[in-house]
């Protein structure tokens, strides 16, 4: 008998929404199984990278997910993959001339946007350079890798803050930002982009290093991702405090929840929907996938070009238009299809959920 998957989804989601009533975020169990080892491993080498970081007197502390994760879980978010750390842009250049001088470096003008090809250059540097420690600067953070293949490897991801000047405002910062992720997308080429960032700071007199008002930095994709709702105060961050993370000790910010609560209000509530592993899984993208994922880029760096000539195209625009493309390029799937992966993603969710329930 053919199985109804439309009726299949439906019981699925009762049957999630009632297990999602018992859970307690503070409470879950840690991850288990590949996923796990692969959070405890990553740790391992992140340890080793925050220790060079406290040698060289420099100051880093927690974003993203694996703050959420300090503050939750006192450890990582259960289904989350990475570590995360941010930087004030002093340190981090200062970090930067000392990977340059002790680790092997990825050029940045070796990868391209429109051709997708970061993990695959990752690759090489890794089957070249085995057991080192690798790093990439891109258009949105540095990357420290450590392994023998795209497969096997580790790595942390380093998020620069910048200064801005006491009379700047939010709008102000919004609209350029806006400007910025438009001209942006014009280059395609990694070095150029950050070059481009590189020249913006030094001739915009609106980043001052003597500012106690502090933001992420224009190489830093929170820009482009978040929405924009207050810039930092430095006694925010500073001073940095010491908090539990798995089996160790890493730096915080001064009011590390009213950090995290200034992108995302109910960090330390459980979020509804999850997604499990959602970096590894980057790695591993099908050919049809990757495939997938360009031609959305290649769409997308087009519409910013006209956008760039006609400033009221916004994103969400573009985001209309890419969808509109795409159903002429792609075969519908049929409803029983549709449900089908729908049915599948979310039996996944509710199984692991289960398997981190207290």
């Amino acid at each position: 008998m053919k199985k109804n998957y439309k009726q299949l989804y439906k019981e699925a989601i009762k049957e999630y929404n009632e297990f999602y009533k018992t859970i307690e975020a503070a409470n879950l169990k840690p991850a288990s199984g590949n996923l796990r080892e692969y959070q405890l491993k990553t740790l391992n080498f992140c340890k080793k990278i925050l220790i060079q970081l406290e040698e060289l007197k420099l100051s880093y502390f927690p974003i993203g997910g694996t703050l959420i994760g300090a503050l939750r879980h006192k450890g990582f978010i259960p289904w989350d993959d990475d570590f995360d750390i941010g930087m004030m842009r002093d340190d981090y250049e200062i970090f930067l001339n000392y990977c340059k001088q002790n680790y092997i470096e990825i050029p940045a003008k070796l990868i391209y946007f429109s051709s997708d090809n970061r993990f695959k250059i990752w690759d090489k540097f890794l089957h070249k350079y085995p057991k080192q420690y690798i790093f990439s600067r891109t258009p949105h953070h540095t990357q420290i890798i450590f392994g023998t293949n795209i497969e096997d490897c580790v790595n942390i991801d380093i998020f620069p803050h910048d200064r801005y000047s006491e009379d700047y405002t939010g709008e102000q910062y919004k609209n350029y930002i806006d400007i910025i992720n438009k001209k942006k997308y014009i280059l395609d080429n990694y070095q150029k982009i950050i070059d481009f960032f590189d020249n913006e700071r030094i001739t915009n007199s609106f980043f001052d290093n003597n500012s106690k008002k502090i933001y992420y930095g224009l190489d830093n994709i929170d820009n482009y991702i978040l929405q924009f709702k207050g810039f930092f105060n430095e006694d925010m961050i500073f001073p940095l405090k010491k908090i539990k993370f798995e089996n160790t000790e890493i730096s915080i910010q001064n009011k590390g929840l009213e950090y995290a609560q200034r992108q995302y209000k109910n960090c330390l509530q459980m979020p509804y929907d999850i997604i499990i592993s959602p970096h590894l899984d980057n790695k591993f993208l099908s050919e049809e996938l990757h495939k997938s994922k360009i031609f959305d880029f290649k769409l997308k760096e087009v519409l910013f070009k006209l956008a760039y000539k006609k400033e009221t195209t916004n994103d969400f625009c573009k985001d209309i238009a890419i969808s509109e493309i795409r159903k002429l390029f792609r075969k519908k799937p049929t409803e029983q299809e549709k449900y089908k992966t729908l049915y599948k993603k979310l039996n996944q969710k509710l199984e692991f959920l289960k398997s981190i329930k207290s």
